[in-house]
């Protein structure tokens, strides 16, 4: 009998230790969350998705991210001059164009209409602007995207929202508060250099399912875009409350936290001129950032702190707009572009790879400020049998303008080898080089750099 009730005791713990591991393996099991993020913080979705299930399932190699700007200690004055240049009147008068339209619903000629008046707004900025047109199976329609190129830089720094609405209303918070901010920020970059460049674009079919950000960031990952950084504006005028207007919201996933970081430094530097404060709110598929997520790269969503009352419905008007709190909302955003945009960045050069006594390379800082905990890795592979597969990583804390950073590796066997030299930094792109050659006992012959 002891024995009998033994194998019953065993038995027992077994499944309810295998019932146990089960559940922690779960995804969304609550032991596995994410701590410190609501169960569901969607602020909205779009109109005709009912989950996160409906949306494209994205699968895409992991992208490498270069360290992202530090926001300054102190107050730069041009920044303070830019960004009061936004005012009500200017937000106003691009809220009241877009509205006139009425409900713009993609694939309707109103929203088609309000494409155009998009372009001929840019257009009118002598921008570099273009039709970013796509069709889905769902719609087909139009982004706008205006470019203003960066002095000395191909990083892409992006501000967007999404022109088109729900067949009920005429969006004005959703989205024209995003749009308005969008058209604002390059009315007034448009007059000043960068370092980086902008783009400043429109996304239509947001409302059917993120299908037009959907598009672009799949092709902006196509084609190799180095997008540093995504300022999603959706949904930033509605504050009926005199406490509403101080306050706003900001998504992020891991990846982008940094954004949230430097946004929050910019509302303290010019708090005088734009009073908002920030509270992180986790993920979200709800808006036009979740498909640069999805594709790799940092984005954010800025959206009101308290959530218009008016959403999806034909009083989603100005008159139910706080002008003051999308103002100021706006400066806050463009600070935090303009800012990023002038940081000029350390740019990583191999210069050479040569042979000898193993192998040598030298990188260099070609850019105009420190590269920071730079490092150099040498992999080898290769040899007699393919066997050889080593690699030795330098680095140096900080890299000056100009200066080289050499690094070594020894080797010791026979036969025909393969070379990667990769160099990166903290605040600067990774690079890579290849070569090969010969390796004879720790003597590296015939080496040669390769495409």
């Amino acid at each position: 009998m002891k024995t009998m009730v033994h194998k019953r005791n065993i038995v027992w713990k077994a499944f309810v230790v295998g019932i146990t591991v089960s559940l922690l393996l779960l995804p969304g099991f609550a032991l596995a969350q994410t701590s410190g993020l609501s169960k569901d913080p969607t602020p909205h979705r779009p109109a005709y998705l009912l989950s996160k299930s409906d949306l494209v399932d994205v699968r895409v190699p992991l992208r490498y991210s270069p360290l992202d700007p530090v926001p300054p200690a102190t107050m730069n004055l041009d920044i303070s001059e830019l960004i009061q240049q936004v005012d009500e009147s200017l937000i106003l008068g691009y809220l009241e164009n877009l509205t006139s339209f009425g409900p713009r619903l993609t694939g309707t000629p109103a929203c088609d209409l309000s494409a155009q008046c998009i372009y001929q707004t840019f257009q009118g900025m002598d921008l570099d602007v273009r039709y970013h047109n796509y069709t889905d199976d769902t719609v087909s329609g139009s982004n706008v995207e205006a470019t203003l190129y960066g002095t000395d830089s191909t990083n892409i720094f992006i501000i967007c929202g999404h022109y088109d609405t729900v067949a009920a209303g005429p969006g004005a918070d959703d989205d024209g508060s995003g749009v308005a901010a969008v058209l604002a920020a390059a009315e007034i970059m448009k007059n000043y250099e960068f370092y980086h460049t902008i783009r400043f674009v429109t996304f239509s079919g947001e409302e059917q399912g993120l299908i037009g950000s959907y598009h672009y960031a799949e092709d902006a990952y196509n084609n190799n875009d180095t997008i540093i950084a995504v300022l999603n504006a959706d949904m930033i005028g509605f504050a009926p409350l005199p406490a509403d207007g101080t306050k706003g919201k900001i998504f992020e996933n891991a990846a982008s936290e940094w954004i949230v970081t430097f946004t929050q430094e910019m509302s303290q530097i010019y708090y005088d001129y734009i009073g908002i404060e920030l509270t992180p709110q986790g993920e979200t598929w709800g808006s036009d950032h979740y498909y640069f997520w999805q594709f790799g790269y940092d984005a954010v969503f800025y959206h009101e702190e308290n959530f218009n009352d008016y959403y999806h419905s034909a009083d989603d008007t100005i008159a139910h707009m706080n002008l003051s709190y999308s103002t100021r909302f706006t400066r806050l955003i463009l600070a935090t572009l303009a800012e990023m945009a002038l940081q000029p960045r350390p740019v990583l050069e191999i210069s050479s790879i040569s042979g000898g006594l193993g192998i040598t390379t030298q990188v260099t800082n070609v850019g105009e400020i420190n590269a920071s905990d730079v490092n150099v890795t040498i992999s080898v592979t290769g040899g007699l049998f393919g066997r050889l597969d080593v690699s030795s990583t330098n680095g140096i804390d900080v890299l000056p303008p100009l200066d080289s950073l050499q690094s070594k590796a020894k080797l010791f066997r026979i036969g025909k080898i393969a070379v990667e030299v990769t160099a990166g930094a903290s605040n600067a792109d990774q690079v890579t080089k290849h070569a090969s050659g010969f390796l004879l006992g720790p003597f590296v012959l015939q080496l040669v750099i390769t495409p």
